[in-house]
This record gives structure tokens, C-alpha cells and sequence, in this order.
């Protein structure tokens, strides 16, 4: 913020394009980094923001919607079994889904993925198959059913993510995207996701000696 727009009691920039106001001491922190007035701000509108969002995902709102519709006996982790049974699925060798890919996939136990897999060939939605590369390997294919409900999913969503977008500027979805990618780099960056937790424990770890 500019002095002048101090004096004058004017808005900032940032003030005038963002709506979302995140946490002051989020911001303060973000100050003593030596972030001006509006950086600062920023910083803490991201994380309100991605909080928002994070609370949305984790409703799993239309997931759930989709299955009241669909199949009310199906949970949401059937859904996205469905969806990781999906992903590159195929009929060469290589395409071949197992327990464990659908487990690693979904980021559960491979007993948790063992169970929800046998609900869904219980329930018409898979069926197994013998690996073609080891007979004694069991794979899984999703029924003409799922194929359909995947196609229908993927198809809703982007209908949605496109139609929130449809009144967006060409250059700032360019910008946003640009910028989205460049942002999400630190989730990919386990090293500096250790440097991190180190100093959350650091911190921890001096608290507790006052």
C-alpha cells in the first residue's frame, strides 16, 4: 500500500480485487518476512482460499450426489475405486488393475482396497480376471455399468468446471493456470516439505522449554 493511498484512506490494490480477507496473524507473519501490505495480504487470502476449497473436497458433495441418484447403497470410496479401476484402463498386458494399483492409487491400506473391490464386484460394478502376464495374478475390469458411470461423472464435472470458467477473460485463465501451476510446485517438493516439518518441530520443541 502506498503512503499516499494511506493518507488519502483509499483501498490497495489488493483490497480492491480480492473479496476474501484470511488470517491477520497469517498476514503479520507474512510481513515480518519482509512482504509489503498487499503481498502480505495476499498470502493470507491464498490460504483462506485454499481452506474453501480443502472443506469442499473433503464433503465430497458431488460425489456423494451422484451416488444418492445413482446407487444410495454405494459410498463415496466405491466411487473412487471406480474411478482409480479407470485410469489407464485398457487391454494390453501393461493396463492390467490390481488390488494393489487401485490401494496405491487411492492412497489406502491394501486390505481397505481389497474390501471395497470385492463390494464392487459383488454389486455388478467389476469383475476379475486372470492377469495375461501371470495366471496366478487376479485383476479387475469395470462392468459395461461403471464404464458408463465414469463417462457420465467426467463428463458432469467438466461441464461444471467449464461453465464456472465460461465468464472468465482468455488471458486470466492463461494467468491462472500459469500461476496455479507454478504455486502447486511446493506440494511436490518433499524437500522442502521436511525443511518444513522440521520447523514445525523446531518450533514445538521451543515452546515447550518456556
Amino acid at each position: 500500500m502506498s503512503s499516499n493511498d494511506t493518507e488519502t484512506g483509499k483501498p490497495d490494490r489488493f483490497s480492491a480485487l480480492c473479496q476474501t480477507r484470511g488470517d491477520q496473524d497469517l498476514a503479520d507473519l507474512a510481513r515480518g518476512s519482509g512482504l509489503s501490505e498487499a503481498a502480505a495480504d495476499a498470502v493470507a487470502a491464498i490460504d483462506a482460499v485454499m481452506a474453501k476449497v480443502r472443506r469442499s473436497v473433503q464433503r465430497r458433495d458431488f460425489g456423494r450426489l451422484i451416488l444418492a441418484r445413482i446407487d444410495p447403497s454405494l459410498e463415496v470410496s466405491h466411487l473412487d475405486a471406480i474411478i482409480a479401476l479407470s485410469a489407464g484402463a485398457g487391454d494390453t498386458p501393461q493396463d492390467e488393475v490390481t488390488v494393489g494399483i487401485i490401494a496405491e492409487r487411492m492412497g489406502i491400506d491394501p486390505s481397505r482396497a481389497s474390501r471395497i473391490s470385492a463390494d464392487l464386484v459383488e454389486r455388478g460394478y467389476a469383475f476379475r480376471v486372470a492377469s495375461q502376464l501371470d495366471a496366478r495374478r487376479i485383476c479387475l475390469k469395470l462392468t459395461a455399468r461403471s464404464e458408463r458411470l465414469v463417462t457420465a461423472v467426467r463428463q458432469t464435472k467438466w461441464r461444471i468446471f467449464a461453465g464456472a470458467l465460461a465468464q472468465w477473460d482468455e488471458q486470466d485463465l492463461v494467468t491462472f493456470a500459469t500461476l496455479l501451476e507454478r504455486f502447486a510446485g511446493w506440494a511436490t517438493d518433499e524437500d522442502g516439505m521436511r525443511r518444513a516439518a522440521d520447523a514445525v518441530k523446531q518450533v514445538m520443541d521451543e515452546t515447550e522449554l518456556v
